[in-house]
Formats: structure tokens, C-alpha cells, sequence
């Protein structure tokens, strides 16, 4: 079963693909998860490059990978990892002193932790204290009956209270280019409370580096925008915007440290907030389920489009870009939650439409092709993709995943990457279910509206990782980014 410090996942448990896995790889993707948690930190280097082995194994399990899928996976990543540390003890001559004067008492994150907020060496201290709180919580559930996982109790008290404290840590899941968010995400997506402990921590560790006053700035601004707006402004319009703008789109320079930091929030403050301003979602279960849909579909469009846009070139996703295409499941597990206010999950979405936003203007706002383009893409003569048959999928697929997105996953399982190929075409699977479904599908702005636009996604997600040259670009809008990718073979 289960528990704060024990990782078990059963076979039928894959997350939102639904699909049935075998005995042999629930074993085995839980004892790798659990190695994992106990013997690695959650950066794999001193610069705070993210361990993503969570996010891969569960990605492959997800989409139906055999156990040798996913020990590969495993095995590929394990080498570079750092080592766990221990819990700070202030007897040892810790320093700052009382770092760790109980990280299992209930209070230790409104006394002692504040301190040690934005600090990667205290993640051990925050990753027990989460474990215990939520160990606290199933223990008062039980007693008192409730059908609230202690988890659940957590984050509702911890990241969703509005107290000073929860706005401060809901913040921190939206830095890292969403990691923290994403690592949280497959906690909350498969009911693990182990890992909703480490995605908490992880956001713990994580600097605002400014992005709680944007954040903030915005949310002021939209509230005056409200006032004054009647109608749906659609996401779709709002990129184009962007792009249109001649402060956003040449924000971002190349020799920029941080793209978004130091290019687009330092150099157009005023015009990003002007227009994330515009973003709003109706605090209603419909408009809710319809405005997640047309965000969803609008990630994958932008980052689809930015990959195409040298056509003489093998084609590459943006490597920023894919983490609001591959943070997508979250939003869709955290709307089923019927503890969370609608009014809550609504504000949750609309910064993460805003941070799109800005994501992209950081990656200097690269074209929105027409979607004919995105439906006419065929594989290179010379692609790779054809060397890497799909493996085996899942034995069922009554889950209305499409058989396209059946086939791009199991056509990765066996690849040397470190999870975002997969995470890549698993959110993919989601959004096509979810634009299809969804009450979105009925308004003028959806895009992807064909089988064939779908079909021809999958083909550029799968070629594009095998495709000669770097598997992903950074910053694809400036071409510095494209110098080393290699022109198509003819």
C-alpha cells in the first residue's frame, strides 16, 4: 500500500491514459520510484538541473512500457544523479543553526522553515516534513472518517488556504520552468502520496526569482481588466498578440542568462502584464473544462508550429515550450478534485495560461503557422524514425487514447532520453482526448480539428527526438538556436 515514505503502484493505476498494466512492471516501476526516492537528491547537478526519473518511469508505465522499457529508462539516468542527503541536525553544528529543530514537528514550516525556503540543501528536511504531515493527516482521517487522503488534506491547507503561507508555496510550484508543478503532477495524477511529499518539497527549495511579483502584478491587472471586458478573449489570440508586439517579440537576446528573467520581464514588464491581463477564466464547472481544453490545445499548437518553422531543417521542439504542453495533465487531475473550490481551480489555471504567455514571448515569440502546415507535415525522406518500430503497447486501450498516440509512445519506450520524449506524446494522448470531448470543440477558436492534424502531430513528436543533431532547441524564435541543427538529407 501506498504511504508518505512507500511507493506502490498498482497495475491498474496507470494515470489518466487508463490503460491495464502487467504485475511484473507494477513491481517493478515501484521499486525503481522508491529507489529513487531514497537515494537521490531532486537536482542532478549545483546549477539545480532537475532529476526527472519520476516523471519518465511513470510516463513510460503510463503509456504501456514492459518492465525492460522501464528499467532502461531507469538505468539511463541513474548514473548522473547526486546522492540523497540527510536531514540537517542542529547538533552537528549545522549552519544556519536550528535548520532541522524538528522537521517532524507540526510546526516546523511556520516557525522554522521560512528560513530555509529557496534553499536546495534543506530539501531532506522539507521532503520529511510533507511525509509526516501527510502521515499526520491520514491518521486524523481515519479517526474521524473522512474520505480525504491525508495528501489531499495537505494541499488543500498547505497550497490552497490563502494564507500567506500556502500563496507563498503555490508561487514556488510555478518556478523552475514548472518542475516543481510537474513533480507534484504525477503525485497527485496516480494518488502517490510519496510523491505529492516530493513535489512539495521541491517547490520549497525553489526561488521566486521575481515571479510571485509578476505573478501578483498580473493578477491586480487582470482584476481591473474584468471590470472593463465583456466577452471571451480566446488564449489563441492573446499568443498572437504577443507576437505582434514589437516590445515582447524582441525582448528575449540571445546572451540573455534567463530568456524570461532577464529578457522579456526585464525589458517588457509593462507589455506582458498588459496583456495577461486579458487572460480570464470563468469560475464555472463548464467554463472551467472548456477554457483547460483551449489552453491545453493552445500549448501543443505553439510548440507544434515553433518546431516547424524552418522547413529546410530537421525539425525540433523548443525545450521551454514543451514543459506547458507536458505540465497539462496536471490541471486536468487537479479539476476532478471535488475538495478544491471551482473558483480555486480557476485562478490555478489562469496563472498557468499567463506564464504560457510569457514563455513564449521569453522564447521570442517564434511563428504560429497556419494549422494547414501543421496537416500537410510528412516525415524526411531521411528521418531516423523508421529505424525505431514501435514496441509492444498496452494490452487495452478502452480508454479513448487514440491507436496514433498508442503507437508515437511505444515507438519511444526504448529510447536513450531522460523522460521528456515521453511526457511529450503522453500529454499529447490527453490533450487530443480532451479537445475532442470537451464543450471547447464547439466554439470558433479550436484549431486541431482533424484526424489528420492529430496523426501528423504524433509524426512530428517522434521524429523530431530522432532526427539528427540536438534533440531539442532553446529559444527556438532566434535562429542562433537552429545554427546547429543539420539541414534535411535529400
Amino acid at each position: 500500500m501506498a504511504s508518505p515514505t512507500q511507493i506502490h503502484v498498482d497495475a491498474d493505476n496507470t494515470g489518466l491514459w487508463r490503460i491495464q498494466q502487467t504485475p511484473e512492471a507494477s513491481d517493478r516501476v515501484s521499486s525503481l520510484l522508491q529507489q529513487d526516492l531514497e537515494t537521490h537528491h531532486v537536482f542532478f547537478n549545483n546549477d539545480g538541473f532537475h532529476n526527472h526519473i519520476t516523471h519518465h518511469l511513470l510516463s513510460l508505465y503510463g503509456t504501456g512500457a514492459d518492465v525492460s522499457a522501464i528499467q532502461k529508462g531507469y538505468d539511463d539516468n541513474k548514473g548522473y544523479q547526486r546522492e540523497a542527503r540527510p536531514v540537517h541536525n542542529p547538533k552537528e553544528g549545522s549552519d544556519p543553526p536550528g535548520a532541522a529543530s524538528g522537521p517532524l514537528a507540526d510546526d516546523w514550516y511556520e516557525t522554522t522553515a521560512p528560513q530555509h525556503l529557496g534553499h536546495e540543501s534543506y530539501y531532506p528536511d522539507f521532503l520529511r516534513f510533507f511525509q509526516h504531515d501527510i502521515a499526520r493527516r491520514d491518521e486524523e482521517a481515519n479517526k474521524a472518517g473522512s474520505n480525504l487522503a491525508g495528501w489531499e488534506a495537505v494541499l488543500r491547507d498547505r497550497v490552497f488556504s490563502g494564507t500567506p503561507a500556502a500563496e507563498d508555496l503555490r508561487t514556488r510550484l510555478f518556478a523552475g520552468f514548472l518542475h516543481p508543478l510537474i513533480q507534484l503532477m504525477y503525485g497527485i495524477e496516480w494518488g502517490e502520496p510519496a510523491i505529492v511529499a516530493q513535489g512539495l518539497a521541491q517547490a520549497a527549495i525553489h526561488k521566486h526569482q521575481g515571479l510571485d511579483d509578476v505573478l501578483y502584478s498580473m493578477e491586480k491587472a487582470a482584476d481591473a481588466e474584468k471590470a472593463k471586458t465583456t466577452g471571451h478573449v480566446s488564449i489563441l489570440s492573446l499568443f498572437q498578440e504577443v507576437a505582434q508586439s514589437p516590445q515582447l517579440s524582441s525582448a528575449a537576446h540571445w546572451d540573455d542568462p534567463n530568456k524570461m528573467r532577464n529578457g522579456v520581464l526585464a525589458r517588457a514588464l509593462n507589455e506582458m502584464v498588459a496583456v495577461a491581463a486579458k487572460v480570464s477564466v470563468p469560475a464555472t464547472e463548464e467554463g472551467l473544462a472548456a477554457r483547460t481544453a483551449e489552453m491545453a490545445e493552445a500549448c501543443l499548437y505553439v510548440a507544434s508550429s515553433a518546431a516547424l518553422q524552418h522547413p529546410t531543417k530537421y525539425t525540433k521542439f523548443d525545450f521551454f515550450l514543451i514543459h506547458h504542453v507536458n505540465s497539462v495533465p496536471f490541471f486536468l487531475a487537479i479539476n476532478s478534485f471535488v475538495w478544491l473550490s471551482v473558483e480555486a481551480k480557476a485562478r490555478l489555471l489562469e496563472w498557468k495560461i499567463r506564464l504560457d504567455l510569457v514563455q513564449y514571448a521569453s522564447r521570442a515569440c517564434p511563428p504560429l503557422l497556419d494549422v494547414s502546415k501543421l496537416e500537410a507535415y510528412k516525415s524526411p525522406p531521411s528521418s531516423n524514425a523508421s529505424a525505431h518500430p514501435a514496441a509492444d503497447g498496452p494490452s487495452t486501450t478502452n480508454n479513448s487514447i487514440s491507436p496514433e498516440a498508442t503507437e508515437a509512445a511505444a515507438r519511444l519506450f526504448h529510447m536513450e532520453e531522460d523522460g521528456h520524449a515521453i511526457k511529450l506524446v503522453r500529454a499529447t494522448g490527453l490533450i487530443e482526448r480532451e479537445v475532442r470531448k470537451s464543450l471547447f470543440t464547439r466554439t470558433p477558436c479550436r484549431l486541431l480539428n482533424s484526424d489528420r492534424v492529430w496523426e501528423a502531430l504524433y509524426r512530428l513528436e517522434t521524429d523530431s527526438v530522432f532526427a539528427p543533431g540536438n534533440t531539442y532547441v532553446r529559444t527556438t524564435g532566434l535562429e542562433q538556436a537552429w545554427e546547429d541543427i543539420p539541414d534535411i538529407s535529400k
